[in-house]
């Protein structure tokens, strides 16, 4: 993503000498020859120790100057960079911010504590500074492209597309943008754009399984479910041991009610990663579809102790109990999955199931009643791998949207 680390060093640098030649400039007569000279002198020291990899003397050289004069913004700006560069984010925001507030257009400033809060994974507070470089300078592909990460960080994928629009136009073959643009077109459900998209997108990474995940997704959401089977089958090949493919492809068996093939692969995915919650959702639902409670029931046991805010699991570990013939115990989880969520039907009509075989005729019609009004509410779309899969189903997780520890990194390019 952007500049590698060498020519994002040598750019600063740049733009410190620029800076520092006007803030030079300001000054005349030979009363300023000494603190001119100082500062020249500091500030050549500084970039010495950077080149060297001595960043706490690069800082004392920076801080010097700061001495000289507090409002020098290619000062505070180095000083910012040193610190994020160390892992120092909160230090480094503070220089840049005030370096802002010394001048609130310097696009380097505004680009520099954008990708600091990148770093932190914090895209709300990213968002201004990356949207005021933007503004600054529509040209830069870099602050187009980081704010476009950091609306998708936000699930912003409508108002990711522009900036990852124009990005694309700057740089065309630059494969992290097409893969994010991608993926929001998907996000949005512009299925067409995505799909005309493809075609550049296989030739920047030829043959990748994640081109064929991507476009799966997009098979999905156009109801070619098939189409979409297809693309994981053979992206399965190609990367047999990546358990977001693993679970891509259990998911559409999934969907295809293809319950063996589902679960095999369900399960793969979690020897790969125990702790893929998504894996064991549908892979718990697939054995309660399958008329399996007895095997859905610790899975979705361990689920709801993990995740106890989470509707689906609730639901489905109640109804296992039910389907078990557990009744007393599936009413507290029935009610506790309408208290998570009130607007669904189904736990309304499975309470009333399990009340009425308990003969709590009063309660099995207060539930029935309940059940039929929030359906004439509220309609649901079919479910998409998109939305099931999160984060974890997205082949441009590698440019920092997800953790690291979350998975495999894809074959886009690190930021």
């Amino acid at each position: 993503m952007g500049c590698s680390r060498r020519a994002y060093r040598a750019s600063l640098a740049g733009r410190f000498l620029v800076l520092l030649c006007l803030f030079l400039a300001g000054y005349s007569g030979a009363a300023q020859a000494t603190p001119q000279a100082t500062i020249r002198d500091l500030a050549a020291r500084a970039e010495s120790f950077e080149a060297q990899g001595q960043w706490e003397a690069a800082a004392a050289e920076y801080q010097k100057i700061l001495n000289i004069d507090p409002r020098s913004v290619p000062a505070l700006n180095a000083l910012g960079a040193l610190s994020v560069r160390q892992g120092r984010f909160k230090e480094g925001i503070a220089y840049y911010q005030r370096a802002i507030k010394i001048n609130p257009r310097e696009f380097g400033t505004c680009l520099n504590l954008g990708i600091a809060y990148v770093k932190m994974q914090d895209y709300p507070s990213a968002t201004l500074p990356l949207e005021k470089a933007v503004q600054i300078d529509p040209a830069s592909f870099q602050a187009q492209e980081l704010l476009g990460v950091t609306l998708i960080g936000q699930d912003e994928y409508s108002k990711a597309i522009p900036p990852l629009e124009k990005a694309m136009e700057l740089q065309p073959g630059d494969l992290s943008s097409s893969y994010l643009l991608i993926r929001s077109y998907i996000a949005t459900k512009q299925y067409e754009k995505a799909m005309t998209g493809f075609a550049h997108l296989e030739q920047l990474d030829p043959g990748s399984p994640w081109v064929r995940i991507l476009r799966g997704q997009a098979y999905d959401g156009q109801g070619s479910y098939e189409k979409a089977l297809e693309e994981f089958r053979q992206a399965k090949k190609q990367l047999p041991n990546d358990a977001t493919v693993r679970f891509s492809l259990g998911f559409m068996c999934w969907k295809l009610r293809h319950y063996d093939e589902a679960a095999s692969e369900l399960k793969e995915a979690l020897r790969l990663d125990p702790h893929f919650t998504q894996a064991q959702y549908y892979l718990a639902d697939t054995y309660l579809t399958d008329m399996k409670p007895d095997m859905a029931l610790p899975i979705l046991r361990e689920l709801v102790h993990k995740l106890p805010k989470d509707y689906r699991s609730r639901v489905d570990y109640a109804k296992a109990l039910e389907k078990l013939g557990r009744y007393e115990e599936a009413v507290p989880q029935f009610e506790e999955a309408i208290r998570l969520d009130p607007t669904h039907a189904e736990p309304h009509y499975l309470l009333a199931r399990t009340y009425q075989k308990l003969k709590r005729t009063d309660d099995f019609h207060r539930e029935l009643d309940l059940a039929q009004q929030v359906h004439a509410e509220k309609r649901f779309e079919d479910e998409s791998l998109f939305g099931a899969s999160g984060n974890r189903g997205d082949p441009a997780r590698g440019l920092g949207l997800v953790p690291p520890s979350q998975g495999k990194q894809p074959s886009a390019p690190q930021p």
